[in-house]
């Protein structure tokens, strides 16, 4: 998956296993030109246990929706 595939506002399906949101659909809220790590932002409707509804990703575990 390329940065170019993704843009911001999409709707994105989590393919993390390790997320409380793994298999869940949110939308992309930021996505940072430089390198890092986990450069896309994504918010969700549902908060998880520490009461968070946004988490980075990497963009190969993500899948446009």
């Amino acid at each position: 998956m390329t940065e170019t595939d993704i843009t911001k506002g999409a709707k994105v399906r989590i393919l993390r296993k390790e997320s409380y949101w793994y298999n869940d659909i949110g939308t992309v809220a930021v996505i940072e030109k430089k390198a890092s790590n986990y450069p896309v932002l994504v918010r969700f409707v549902k908060v998880n246990y520490s009461g968070t509804n946004t988490a980075n990703f990497k963009l190969d575990e993500l899948v446009m929706e």
